[in-house]
């Protein structure tokens, strides 16, 4: 009849363990992971900064095909020549800046849907995909980032043309001041008062 007790306990002790342990894991702080790749490449952000790209490739592409135009009517022509490599030139710079300024303008977006998510499901930390060494696939909140990047406005605009905008907006400096004011006649020779003799040393007797 003893033996009867002695299990209810037993199992009484046990889930208590087990609620103590489940209570402990819930204590700790929740992580999560993001793909940011995937995020780039599947969101209308990241899509509407490609077509950003393609259609100023496109138009430096246009230019390019013109100056070829000209060269296969005259191969000689040295002026059509040197402006095709520097056209190239400055269309390989521009590009690679215009690439920057569109990873640039969506990080940031991407940075403040991240934190925004953080704080509002309560995560102590979200780390990109390509840090973690290992982790739960049910971690990967990429999916919800995508869903909120989906609801952002985000314009892409040239940097070329905002660096143009931003120098025309700066203040003129002011101009430098005069060493001499203009307008300050100048002193006569004539107008200064003559320098007195000096006293002539008394003749020795």
């Amino acid at each position: 009849m003893r033996i009867r007790y002695f299990m209810p306990l037993a199992l009484l002790l046990s889930l208590m363990l087990i609620a103590c342990q489940q209570g402990e894991g819930s204590s700790q702080p929740k992580l999560a992971v993001v793909d940011m790749t995937r995020i780039m490449r599947d969101s209308e952000a990241g899509k509407a900064g490609v077509k950003h790209l393609e259609a100023l490739q496109a138009d430096m592409q246009e230019q390019l095909n013109a100056i070829q135009g000209r060269l296969e009517k005259n191969a000689n022509d040295a002026e059509a020549q040197k402006e095709l490599q520097s056209v190239y030139m400055m269309s390989q710079q521009r590009m690679q800046v215009e690439q920057q300024n569109v990873v640039n303008v969506l990080y940031d977006t991407m940075q403040r849907i991240i934190n925004a998510y953080r704080t509002e499901k309560g995560f102590a930390l979200i780390i990109s995909s390509e840090a973690a060494a290992s982790f739960d696939p049910k971690a990967d909140v990429t999916s919800d980032i995508i869903v909120v990047m989906n609801k952002q406005k985000v314009e892409f605009k040239p940097a070329a043309a905002e660096g143009a905008a931003d120098a025309a907006a700066a203040p003129a400096a002011p101009a430098a001041k005069p060493a001499v004011q203009a307008d300050k006649p100048a002193e006569k020779a004539a107008d200064k008062p003559a320098a007195k003799p000096a006293d002539k040393p008394a003749d020795k007797k």
